[in-house]
Parts: structure tokens; C-alpha cells; sequence
């Protein structure tokens, strides 16, 4: 059968090129064209599908049409178009999912038009994972701009299915018709930019911010409200998401979820809902019940309170108090400075920073920055104490590294007592207990700075500074316990402290009495008694004045340790030595 197939498509073609050869010789002669009779009998008559003379001689009739227009100038049927008007697609052709067969090319033109109308109702529905609470956003293909790209091209390109190019392709399409159907896409697309202006515009509304869960303090723990993820659309990323749908269409609805961006709260429920126990707690007492340092204390506990410092997290106390200003809520009160006092806004907070950092201590949060006073307080152990000032420069910074947030609560009972507690989870052993202890490397007391003002009343004296303050070098440590026996102890660090002695400021020495040494109730301005030798009256020798004043009581060259606070307790921010602000 192939060697027929073979053999046969042999003589076809030599019967075109002979034809064409006939037609050549005819024109060069001058001869009318004609076939030879014996061509029709080459062709075998067995075979049904052979292609007739009428086939075979349509290269010549393509030719003489050629001539015709070259000839006469006048257009030929292809400047009409390629086909007959009346001219039908072969069946079996499809344009999309429209069968076109037996269509003219007009008929076919308007039933693609029909159909891209038809499908252009189709819906695409657009939802937003994580937000099932919101209703889905609907458009229609055709709102999207859907179009068809030059469907005049292929309905053209449908209707030469098998009747344009040469034998052997038209004969080829023929065949293929009668196996299979012949389909044109026709590549129908959305409009970026209206796809684009959809997303962004109806999109928005699927959008949610997050919300973080709140905590709040109860009588006997903490109450925490429900969170919620955020989402945000991304618009770019969806839009490409739609165009390839319609790339791929399969001419029905579309459903597809918008490409979203899910953004976490800072505070999630989960967290939050770990900080259930005690830490660590320390309280101190002020000293003071009312006036400016009471004040400024107050004011301190009401900006350190309900801190929340989530894993990874640094607080800055000194960030959380500042600025120390009237405007702030601040009064002026005594502040150390060096080794003297002076007169700040905010004066006196410094012992919030002490009571924290030991609260810091024994819950063992990382405390990554503390700086001790420049002298000794009374109100906790040397080398335990902790100070802020007014530049920055001294500051108490707690940072988180537990994988669990922290929770920082200030109180002030009204009577003088500030205490700092520090919640979160306890992960420590119930058995294994903590202790903090300091040891005194030297202490060295000043005598009294006494100073003579002349203008004072002789004998007087004013106590500028009533408190001693020793130069003194501390260590601090940690002991860690375990069922009461210390397992371990840790040095925390070294603190110096500058020496300040007691103050006073006195007259001069008051006068020697000229009646020293008389008998008492003796009247120097009376009469003396006569003289026993001859009444004559003798002035009794001047008395000599002492030889020496009476001994002026001094305070002692140095004074003994002062186991109170001064008059007035200095602030927690406190400056070094060199003139840089006071501490507080």
C-alpha cells in the first residue's frame, strides 16, 4: 500500500508540472492552452480520492487571473479577498469552543463576537485566606476588559483551512479534517490596567490591620483580650495571580484567593497569657510622706508602671522618665552631684531606679545597664544600689531574654513605700532560692568641713550638710541556694563611692568675760571697803585675765558612720564628679 501511496503522489506531481510545462509552451508559442487527453488516464482509477482535472488545473486559473490584472489593470478577485464571499469554513473547524464549519467568513466573524460577550459575563470571585469572615469581591470578565486579539485574522486563517497553498497542502488539510477537528484559539486576555484598578480599589476591603491582645492587671492576676493576625493585599502579586487565570480560562467562573501579606500583632494572645507569676519583687521606703520628693516619687511610679517588655526587648528607665521638668509633672528637690548636693527638677526618683534594680535582681532579668551613686544611700545595702541622670549618661536598662514576655508594676503606698514587682512565667526550681550580699573592701570617713563666717553671730553655727558620707569600695554578689545550701556565689560587680563630710558653717569665737574669777554676786561697779593702814583708798590690783580662752567644743575630727538619711533623701539621677548633670 505504501508503494501505491508513493507511486501515486508521483504521478500527481509530475501531472502538475506537466501542466504547467503545457501552459508555458503555450504562452511562448502563441498557442491556446491545452492539456493533453492523456493525462486524466496516468491516474489511477482505482483509487476514489484522487484529485480530478479540475484540482490539477487550478495553478493555471490562478495564473490567468494573474495575467488578467497585470494585463488590464483591473482588480482581480484577490483584492476582494482571498474568498468568495459566499465562500464556507470546511467542517470540523472550531474557533475556540464555536464550531464555525460550513460558516461564511462573515457569519463566523459575528459568532466570535458573540461568544466573547457571552463569556465576558463569566464571574471571577476573589477571597482572601485568613479573612472568611469578610465577604468575597465579584467582577465580571468583561468589567475586567476582556478582548480577543485580531479575530478578523482567524476567521480568515479558518476559512483557508484546506483551500489555500498548494496541492499537497490542501490536500494534506483535507485529511487531517476527516480524522480530527481543527481548533483556533483564540487567546482571550484581561486588560492589565483595569485589572490592576479592580484589585487596588475593591480589594482594600478584605484588608485587616492586626490587633494586639490587652493585658490587664485584676485583683489576683491578669485578664488578656483576644488578638488578631493582620492580612494586607498584595496588589501586584494578585493581579499577575488573575492574568494568568485568564491565560489558562476555561471559559467558566473563576474563583481564586487574592495573594495576602499576614502581618502578626506585637502582643498575640498566647503571649500574653504567660505572665501569670512573680518574678521578683523589693520595696523601699522613701522616708518622706508628703512635700516635693513625695511628689516626684509618685510621679516616677505612675511613668514606670504596666511596662511590657516582650523577648528581645531593652527598656530604658531613665527614657521612661524623662524629662525631668515642671511641665512633666516634676518638683525641685535635693539631687547628689559629686560629693555635694544641689537643687533638681526630680529630685529623689533615683530610689525607684534602687528599688527596681533589686527587683530586676531576684527575678533575674538581664539588666544591661546600671551605674551606682556617686555617694553611699541609706535606703539599701552598698553596692545594691542603682541611679539614673538627668543627661542620660547613668541610666537603668533591663533587656528581655527570656522567651516569655516580662511585666514591670509599680506601686506607692502613700505612706512612704515604693515597691517594683517584676511577673512573668516561673521556669525556676521551687527548691532553688536566691540571696544578695555585698563586702565592704575599704571605708573612709572625712573630719567636719567647718567653715567661720564673720558675719554670723559669735558662738552660732548653721549644719549645711548633717550626713557624713564615707569613700568607700564595695563588691556584690549573688548566692544562689538549693534547698537552703548555697551552691554557688557570683560576683555581680565593684562600686566606688565618693567621701563627703558633715558641713558647717559658724560664727566667730565669742569674747573672753572680764568677770571671770570674781566672787558671785559681786558688784564690780561698787564701792571697795577702806584700807586698814590709814583709810586711805587703794584700788585693788587688776585681775589678770586668763591665760588662755576656754576651750571651744569642736566636733570630732571624724565622725562616726550616720545610720539616717539626711533631712532631705538626694534624687535618683545622680552626675560624676567632673560637673556633668545631677543625679535624680
Amino acid at each position: 500500500m505504501k508503494k501505491r501511496c508513493a507511486w501515486m503522489l508521483a504521478v500527481i506531481l509530475s501531472a502538475a508540472l506537466l501542466a504547467a510545462g503545457t501552459v508555458f509552451a503555450a504562452e511562448e508559442s502563441g498557442e491556446p492552452e491545452t492539456l493533453s487527453t492523456e493525462q486524466p488516464e496516468t491516474l489511477n482509477t482505482e483509487e476514489p480520492e484522487t484529485l480530478g482535472t479540475e484540482e490539477a488545473g487550478m495553478p493555471d486559473t490562478e495564473e490567468a487571473e494573474t495575467r488578467s490584472t497585470e494585463e488590464t489593470g483591473e482588480a482581480g478577485p484577490e483584492e476582494k479577498g482571498p474568498f468568495a464571499a459566499d465562500e464556507v469554513i470546511a467542517d470540523g473547524v472550531y474557533i475556540d469552543r464555536i464550531d464555525v464549519g460550513g460558516m461564511t467568513a462573515e457569519e463566523a466573524l459575528a459568532a466570535v463576537r458573540a461568544y466573547v460577550e457571552e463569556v465576558g459575563e463569566k464571574t471571577l470571585t476573589v477571597t482572601l485566606e485568613g479573612a472568611e469572615d469578610l465577604e468575597p469581591i465579584r467582577v465580571t470578565a468583561k468589567e475586567l476588559g476582556l478582548h480577543t486579539n485580531d479575530p478578523d485574522k482567524i476567521v480568515t486563517e479558518a476559512l483557508a483551512l484546506g483551500k489555500d497553498g498548494n496541492l499537497i497542502t490542501r490536500y494534506k488539510a483535507e485529511k487531517d479534517l476527516k480524522v480530527s477537528n481543527q481548533v483556533y484559539e483564540l487567546g482571550l486576555s484581561v486588560d492589565q490596567n483595569q485589572v490592576s484598578r479592580f484589585v487596588t480599589e475593591q480589594t482594600e476591603g478584605l484588608s485587616v490591620d492586626p490587633v494586639d491582645a490587652e493585658l490587664t492587671r485584676t485583683g489576683d492576676g491578669f485578664s488578656v483580650s483576644e488578638s488578631r493576625t493582620g492580612i494586607r493585599v498584595d496588589v501586584p502579586a494578585t493581579v499577575s495571580t488573575v492574568q494568568e487565570a485568564f491565560r489558562d480560562w476555561d471559559r467558566e467562573d473563576v474563583a481564586l484567593a487574592a495573594v495576602a501579606e499576614i502581618t502578626q500583632p506585637k502582643y498575640t494572645t498566647a503571649m500574653l497569657s504567660q505572665i501569670q507569676d512573680v518574678l521578683g519583687e523589693f520595696s523601699t521606703k522613701t522616708g518622706d510622706t508628703s512635700g516635693g520628693k513625695l511628689q516626684n516619687v509618685q510621679r516616677g511610679v505612675d511613668l514606670t508602671t504596666g511596662i511590657l517588655i516582650m523577648p528581645g526587648e531593652s527598656w530604658s528607665m531613665h527614657d521612661a522618665l524623662a524629662p525631668f521638668t515642671a511641665e512633666n509633672g516634676y518638683t525641685v528637690q535635693i539631687a547628689y552631684q559629686g560629693n555635694s548636693y544641689v537643687q533638681e527638677y526630680g529630685g529623689g526618683i533615683c530610689q525607684l531606679a534602687t528599688t527596681l534594680y533589686n527587683a530586676a535582681l531576684l527575678s533575674e532579668v538581664n539588666i544591661s545597664k546600671r551605674s551606682n551613686h556617686s555617694m553611699v544611700v541609706k535606703y539599701t545595702l552598698e553596692g545594691l544600689d542603682a541611679t539614673i541622670n538627668d543627661g542620660g549618661s547613668k541610666d537603668l536598662e533591663l533587656t528581655n531574654d527570656f522567651d516569655f514576655p516580662i511585666y514591670i508594676e509599680a506601686r506607692h503606698n502613700g505612706s512612704g513605700k515604693v515597691t517594683y514587682t517584676v511577673w512573668g512565667k516561673e521556669t525556676r526550681p521551687a527548691n532553688r532560692t536566691l540571696k544578695f550580699t555585698h563586702n565592704i573592701l575599704s571605708e573612709e570617713y572625712l573630719p567636719d568641713e567647718v567653715t567661720v563666717d564673720p558675719n554670723m553671730a559669735p558662738g552660732s553655727q548653721d549644719v549645711k550638710q548633717s550626713t557624713s558620707y564615707p569613700k568607700m569600695t564595695v563588691e556584690a554578689y549573688k548566692e544562689i541556694y538549693v534547698d537552703g545550701v548555697l551552691q554557688e556565689k557570683i560576683k555581680l560587680h565593684t562600686d566606688k563611692y565618693l567621701a563627703s563630710a558633715r558641713k558647717v558653717v559658724k560664727g566667730p569665737d565669742a569674747p573672753a568675760d572680764p568677770n571671770a574669777g570674781l566672787p558671785a554676786g559681786t558688784d564690780p561697779g561698787a564701792g571697795q571697803p577702806a584700807d586698814p593702814s590709814g583709810g586711805q583708798t587703794q584700788a585693788p590690783p587688776a585681775a589678770e585675765p586668763p591665760t588662755q580662752a576656754p576651750p571651744v567644743t569642736e566636733p570630732p575630727t571624724e565622725a562616726p558612720p550616720v545610720t539616717e538619711a539626711p533631712a532631705q533623701t538626694p534624687p535618683a539621677a545622680e552626675a560624676p564628679s567632673d560637673g556633668t548633670p545631677a543625679q535624680q
